[in-house]
């Protein structure tokens, strides 16, 4: 009979392990939550709605690497948290870049766009210069005004939409100035983005000569919005939002001076 112990499978104690077989691993939730941030932050791109996206993304994975460290090795995925963090950080880089270049270019095309407007009514082209309230894929073709002034009477809704065009009172002073009218940018209100859809509002001063030849000017606060037709993101197009406006720069309007009893009166503004 041989000396050697002889084992068995139920001589063995089932929880007789040792604590490196009863230490275990898991990956940090958080981790994930931050890769997943990073990638969504991408969207920001397409609309500064989603900036929160990266900001989450960085706290995120500032968080997870913390918690990871702290675990002594219980937590993992670092690697996923880093990637987290380096994709919401190039997307706000990106974007803090790209954004105001982006803007930039929009103001400047409605610059070129709302120009249009003051040239043509300028030239007494109203059939363009009314057409420019609509997106180039809704417009009427003014290729050929009296067929186009036909359309217009005989159709009783454009046609009150004529009167109601011409009615404005800064249209028919732009356009019975013609070209005595010199027009230069002053400088733009805003520039918005929302819903695939650009909006700007800028300002231009409207210079002339008065009957007694000296010079006078107005200003002009022009909105327009630039679109993509449906199921076109390539094409996009401006139109005017709502009708041109008088306007007064803050920097123009009367100071306040104190009248003979000491009360503060306000100098009304000259309209032209």
């Amino acid at each position: 009979m041989s000396n050697t112990e002889t084992t068995s499978l139920f001589s063995a104690t089932w929880n007789d392990a040792s604590e490196s077989d009863a230490s275990y691993t898991r990956f940090s939730i958080l981790a994930l939550l931050a890769a997943l941030s990073g990638v969504a932050s991408f969207l920001v791109f397409m609309t500064p709605w989603f900036f929160f996206l990266g900001v989450t993304g960085v706290l995120l994975s500032f968080g997870a690497v913390f918690a990871i460290v702290r675990s002594d090795g219980t937590l993992t995925g670092i690697r996923t948290a880093q990637f987290g963090l380096c994709a919401s950080l190039i997307s706000l880089f990106g974007v803090a870049v790209l954004w105001p270049v982006y803007q930039y270019g929009v103001q400047r095309e409605a610059d070129w766009f709302f120009r249009i407007w003051f040239e043509e009514l300028g030239k007494d082209n109203l059939p363009l210069a009314k057409g420019l309230t609509s997106m180039y894929w809704e417009r009427p073709a003014t290729q050929d005004p009296e067929k186009w002034w036909k359309d217009q009477y005989e159709n009783k809704f454009a046609h009150k939409s004529i009167h109601t065009y011409t009615d404005n009172k800064l249209v028919r002073i732009i356009a019975a100035l013609g070209e005595k009218a010199e027009v230069s940018y002053y400088k733009t209100l805003s520039v918005t983005t929302t819903d695939e859809k650009d909006i700007v509002a800028n300002v231009y001063a409207v210079s002339y000569p008065n009957k007694e030849g000296k010079t006078e000017t107005f200003f002009v606060k022009m909105t327009g919005r630039r679109a993509f037709p449906s199921g076109d993101v390539r094409s996009a197009g401006w139109a005017l939002d709502g009708e041109p406006q008088f306007y007064l720069p803050d920097e123009f309007k009367a100071e306040a001076k104190p009248s003979a009893n000491g009360a503060a009166t306000e100098t009304p503004a000259k309209e032209h």
